[in-house]
């Protein structure tokens, strides 16, 4: 089965989808989901993409 397409995907750490945000904005969740978990993972992942592209380099 091939996962849906998502403009966002949150996934716990054995590849299982935690949320999924679609491009129209729809959430699929997974068969775990807990609100909590998936926003830390999401801040998480915010400030991972933020370092990483930050010319500054991480403090």
């Amino acid at each position: 089965m091939t996962e849906p397409e998502f403009a966002i995907a949150l996934h716990e750490d054995d590849g299982t989808l935690l949320v999924g945000i679609h491009p129209d904005g729809n959430i699929t969740t997974g068969p775990n989901y807990q609100p909590d978990t998936a926003a830390r993972e999401f801040w998480d992942a915010v400030t991972r993409a933020a370092q990483a592209a930050s010319p500054w380099g991480q403090t």
